[in-house]
């Protein structure tokens, strides 16, 4: 590997980033004990309970200090690794194995970026011993004489969990696990799952990557490359040598391929016309890349498609679907010049339209026929243009969620008209999500377009502004249509102007609007009333002013829904509540406890994510 960490240097340049330890699920954790306690119960037998439970003691101990000492899953699973092997062979005196050079003839820093090779952990004693300074129970010496027999308990892993680990790291990180056992020193070289990649802004040598990944195929010996990404820097000069290891990965039967080049001077990378007759592909995406050079397409296999920040035309997306016969999902992402997304597949599920640009000379409407369509998503800022669905009759699902500018005022009804167009061609879904744009759009229609198509929506999840003032306006029209709803689901999302904190000597004269408004659409919505029987409110650290709005409806809803089950409130604020002023949910779950109800079964549940902090 060349110097710096090969693939761009330091130990930062890892495929998992994030938090880590969020994702990591506990019985992940439970398990690396159970084995740590394995290995302590071989070497360390005990005969009674106490002896146990002080070898799993420091079981726990162990794994606790790597956990913290990790800086991503891979270093986790990695440092632990490499700890066992070393206790495993009593080698602690001996150098470790060098990391393989490449062959220009560098090796590979060290995780810390600090040295060539690897540093030997501290032995069991000294970890215990810094772990805990209390006295604990003498363990009985081993049986067996493992200075004489060292066992490598490492190299004996079947192939398949070899192959299983290293599908989730760096390739970086794979060409590492050399130092971990004998058998390990050249087993990244079967490695299926390629993946070279480097966070953004992070230094790097240009020449000495392509060295890097020149080696790394060079000395390939995998039949099969299940996996390819890319997603480091990019420069013009590199274009011959990213066609070439697209072209390896191609020649080796790949089926997943990531392209993500980070532009510096705005270089555009061209796709080559290899890759569009990759029938192995299953999976594809492609960020910031041309697609202006492809004449056919075989795609045979492709299921996922994800193309992001593209210029595209309806020419080459007729091939595209023509030459993708088993396409499953598509995403366009920030794509511009498409006007016709036409797709006549009976397998094409899922279509995801996000941040879509409209510019003039390109077309100002896109229009999407996929009679086989189950899921629509039309998400993101989508400026200056609009949506026409001409044939979705297969959906069960949509998602409103995108936005558009209303400054002026000849564009209010324009708006709404489009919001209204699309909710009467999507009126045979059973589930609805609406973003806050759409629910604004429908608050200002006029008397006269007052009323929307009728929904057969059994399930509908609005994503509405907290303290926005006409949310109950744009919800009663919703609830108007959509005569079957039998769950409703809103998240209130916090903004700056409804996240006014209420003062405390308040406490004791609020006053809830819109009960008034309730009781005069009541008439409007009662066959809703009917079946509803599930109501969930999202809070994200909305005052008690911005709940007024919403509060207002769940006692209308409390009253009036004939089969009401339960409403729930779940509170996603990140501030604990303070002891002198009861935090806004406590206060609305005790409104809503005492307010009177029309179904006996009816409950009220909040749901707090703070300790100490009751649930009602």
């Amino acid at each position: 590997m060349p110097p710096g960490g090969g693939v761009g240097g330091g130990a930062g340049a890892v495929l998992d980033r994030g938090d880590w330890r969020a994702q990591l699920p506990p019985e992940a954790r439970e398990r690396i004990v159970n084995k740590i306690l394995e290995y302590l119960l071989r070497h360390h037998p005990v005969s009674n309970r106490e002896g146990l439970q002080e070898l799993n003691k420091i079981a726990l101990r162990f794994e606790g200090t790597f956990y913290a000492a990790a800086t991503s899953q891979s270093d986790y699973i990695w440092k632990i690794s490499l700890k066992i092997w070393t206790m495993e062979t009593k080698s602690q005196s001996t150098r470790p194995y060098a990391l393989p050079s490449n062959p220009a003839g560098n090796s590979c820093e060290d995780s810390a970026g600090k040295g060539k090779i690897l540093n030997t952990p501290p032995s069991m004693a000294s970890i215990n011993n810094g772990l805990c300074h209390q006295k604990r129970a003498r363990l009985p010496p081993s049986n067996q004489n493992e200075n004489q027999n060292p066992v490598d308990y490492i190299s004996q892993l079947p192939n398949d969990i070899i192959a299983h680990i290293f599908s989730f790291l760096t390739t970086k990180d794979a060409v590492k696990t050399s130092v971990l056992s004998k058998q390990w020193r050249s087993t990244w070289t079967s490695n299926q799952y390629m993946s070279f990649s480097l966070p953004p802004g992070s230094s790097w040598n240009p020449k000495s990557f392509i060295a890097f990944v020149d080696s790394v195929l060079l000395r390939c010996t995998a039949i099969q490359v299940k996996r390819f990404l890319f997603d480091a820097p990019y420069l013009a000069f590199m274009q011959s040598s990213l066609d070439t290891w697209l072209q390896f990965a191609i020649m080796h039967d790949v089926e997943e391929v990531s392209i993500t080049p980070h532009y510096w001077h705005y270089n555009i990378y061209a796709l080559p016309q290899i890759l569009f007759l990759c029938t192995t592909l299953v999976s594809l995406c492609v960020s910031q890349c041309c697609f202006s050079v492809f004449s056919a397409v075989n795609w045979c296999s492709l299921k996922i498609l994800r193309i992001e920040y593209a210029e595209l035309n309806d020419e080459g997306m007729v091939r595209v679907f023509s030459g993708s016969p088993v396409l499953e999902f598509l995403e366009l992402k920030s794509c511009q010049g498409v006007k016709h997304i036409m797709v006549e597949s009976k397998s094409f599920r899922e279509l995801v339209i996000d941040s879509h640009e409209f510019r003039p000379g390109q077309g100002l409407m896109l229009k999407i026929w996929a009679p086989r369509l189950l899921k629509l998503r039309l998400l993101g800022n989508s400026q200056g243009g609009d949506f026409s669905l001409d044939e979705v009759s297969s959906l069960i699902e949509a998602e409103l969620n995108f936005n558009m500018e209303i400054c002026a005022l000849d564009k209010v009804k324009a708006r709404a008209d489009l919001v209204k167009g699309l909710l009467k061609r999507l009126h045979h879904v059973m589930k609805l999500v609406m973003g806050s744009w759409c629910l604004q759009a429908l608050s200002l229609m006029g008397a006269r377009d007052m009323f929307l198509p009728s929904l057969e929506c059994r399930h509908l999840i609005l994503l509405s502004t907290a303290g926005h003032k006409r949310v109950p306006e744009a919800i009663a029209k919703i609830l108007e249509s959509t005569r079957l709803l039998e769950k409703l689901f809103i998240q209130m999302t916090c903004t700056p102007n409804s996240a006014i904190g209420l003062k405390a000597e308040r406490a004791g004269c609020r006053v809830f609007a819109g009960e008034e408004f309730w009781n005069l659409v009541k008439w409007r919505i009662y066959q809703c009333l009917m079946h509803l029987r599930h109501v969930e409110i999202v809070d994200g650290g909305a005052s008690l002013l911005a709940w007024e709005p919403v509060l207002s409806l769940l006692k209308f809803l409390l009253q009036n829904a004939l089969w009401l089950d339960k409403i729930v409130i779940n509170s996603t604020n990140s501030k604990s509540s303070q002891a002198f002023e009861p935090s806004p949910q406590l206060e609305v779950g005790r409104i809503l406890l005492s307010h009177p109800k029309c179904s006996p079964s009816a409950k009220v549940i909040l749901r707090y994510p703070f300790q100490g902090c009751p649930s009602v």
